[in-house]
């Protein structure tokens, strides 16, 4: 597994290892020092690591014990760890040993644990984290107390989550369209999009954000300044567009101003 950051990568070896490279002024590698890396270094000698994300400064990982590990720049709280210190080496949060999934978003943090709940944590002044106020959170917050999540994406100042009834959710900044509901007013909290229960995959952007449905076709919506949305166009887009008639999409990941897809067929 791979996940990139603004400047910095980190990857999983499928021995389980942890590996790191590039930018590394916030201890963002999480190899005890702040100097860059022009080569995969190991982190650590722990061969026990399941989940990654790379966020804009800082990372995050899930061990297979289901404990969560954060380092990196620490400013805003993303770490979780209740302070606002920066960490060069993964320090584990808190002491559950539940959590599923991790995303690391601009200057927040949004993840789920095992049995179904929504939490998140660190920069809350575009009201990324979906709790109802603007108040950073330097430890996990929980978000609302439905336990019926399954699928996250923090994007750069907001954040987007599928159900498991294949609903879709959105909130945070949404400037450039970028939560899909059809305005460009910001919500903080979770926002459910049109009444679409075929939602399968979603990934959140810097300001855009991307969706696959069951049936394999591409959505996209919010700032499409450079192209990002695929429409052929320019134009922002405040709700939910499908790009193309494809019915074979796979996998995709939005990153700051660009998209990168894989179809079921291989093809980029």
């Amino acid at each position: 597994k791979i996940s990139a950051g603004l400047n910095h990568t980190i990857a999983l070896k499928t021995d389980g290892t942890l590996w790191a490279w590039g930018q590394n002024n916030g201890g963002q590698l999480g190899n005890g020092t702040n100097t860059n890396q022009n080569n995969p270094v190991q982190i650590g000698t722990a061969n026990n690591w399941s989940q990654i994300s790379a966020g804009r400064y800082h990372s995050l990982a899930i061990k297979t014990d289901g404990t969560l590990w954060a380092w990196g720049f620490n400013a805003d709280g993303e770490l979780g760890d209740g302070t606002t210190v920066n960490k060069n080496i993964p320090i584990q949060i808190g002491t559950s040993t539940n959590w599923g999934q991790v995303d690391g978003g601009g200057w927040h943090t949004i993840a789920l644990k095992t049995n179904g709940t929504l939490w998140a944590w660190g920069d809350n002044a575009n009201v990324a984290l979906g709790d109802g106020t603007n108040v950073n959170k330097s430890i996990p917050t929980q978000i609302g107390t439905l336990n019926n999540w399954v699928t996250i994406s923090a994007g750069y100042i907001h954040s987007s989550a599928i159900k498991s009834d294949g609903t879709l959710w959105t909130w945070g900044d949404n400037f450039n369209g970028a939560l899909g509901d059809g305005t460009t007013v910001d919500k903080n909290i979770p926002t459910k999009i049109g009444t679409a229960t075929n939602w399968s995959k979603v990934e959140a952007g810097s300001g855009f954000t991307l969706s696959i449905k069951t049936n394999n076709t591409l959505w996209a919506w919010g700032n499409n300044n450079n192209g990002q949305l695929g429409d052929a166009t320019t134009v922002n887009k405040n709700s939910p567009i499908q790009i193309g008639t494809a019915t074979n999409w796979s996998k995709f990941s939005a990153k700051t101003y660009n998209v990168l897809a894989i179809k079921t067929n291989g093809t980029l």
